[in-house]
């Protein structure tokens, strides 16, 4: 009988010489080789990183695969994978003849950018301050109108999941990481209970927050036991079934928590906030 075969090794895809110099790369030249085991996910990061820094501009021309696969030390089709991520996420644009393009994110990226976009930045930048700001209030907003439109739509299976999960939380407050994950849950409940599928999207961005910036999440829920009033208070608003009443009350008290958070994280500047006055 034959000896059989031995099979096959599968051919792996090529990877740049080690002795290959990649040619001058403008302002991409800070790139480092990626060393990291979710390769794609690492050559995505590094570039979206540099276009919401500022560092590459709207309109600016990508390197071509070849520099940029060397400059990162990845093959071609690692690079490809990348790009194809950043231009889902609506960053940049590939157009034959043209190249890769980096396109304007703030006409074209959306809420799931959010988590990369308060990365680029440390805490110092006036930047951060003001982006984190944001952020909040885009909750403030999401969490007041779901709140109004729950009032008029939930069930009573949507108030015992809530009531659950309010209780589930006072054992989280210890860890803030947790307790986070437990408030999306709250929330994505409450959301659902709206009847607004746009809403669920929105929150679908906010969810990733946890896993992605455990500093600055650590930093949101400092005061946990503030947190678990607000569920009370909210789940008591529901019931009134009054959703203009529901929608003002937890605006104002998301606003006072939201204020003091920035006043001990992020304060403005003296310069900053006597320039926001108004002269008498």
């Amino acid at each position: 009988m034959p000896r059989a075969r031995p099979p096959a090794r599968p051919v792996l895809p090529s990877r740049p010489a080690r002795d290959a110099q990649p040619e001058d790369l403008g302002a991409l030249g800070g790139l480092v080789p990626i060393a990291r085991s979710s390769v794609v996910d690492a050559v995505a990061e590094q570039l979206q990183a540099e276009i919401l820094a500022g560092r590459l501009a709207a309109g600016a021309r990508l390197p071509s695969e070849r520099e940029l696969a060397l400059a990162l030390g990845v093959n071609r089709l690692t690079l490809r994978a990348a790009l194809a991520r950043l231009e889902a996420l609506g960053l940049v644009t590939t157009r034959h003849g043209a190249g890769t393009l980096v396109t304007s994110w703030r006409e074209r990226a959306g809420l799931d950018t959010l988590p990369s976009l308060i990365g680029s930045l440390s805490p110092g930048d006036p930047q951060w301050r003001k982006l984190v700001k944001d952020v909040l209030e885009v909750r403030r907003v999401l969490a007041a109108e779901a709140v109004a439109l729950a009032a008029v739509r939930y069930t009573e299976g949507d108030l015992a999941e809530l009531r659950r999960i309010r209780d589930d939380q006072t054992t989280r407050l210890h860890d803030a990481l947790s307790y986070a994950r437990g408030d999306m849950a709250f929330q994505r409940v409450l959301v659902r209970a709206a009847g607004n599928v746009g809403f669920e999207l929105v929150l679908n961005s906010f969810a990733r927050f946890p896993d992605e910036h455990p500093e600055l999440v650590a930093k949101l829920y400092d005061r946990r036991h503030e947190a678990v009033d607000l569920y009370d208070a909210m789940l008591a608003l529901l019931t009134t079934r009054d959703p203009e009443l529901a929608r003002t009350s937890v605006r104002s008290a998301l606003e006072a928590m939201d204020a003091a958070w920035l006043d001990r994280h992020a304060p403005e500047t003296p310069a900053k906030a006597s320039k926001g006055r108004k002269k008498p």
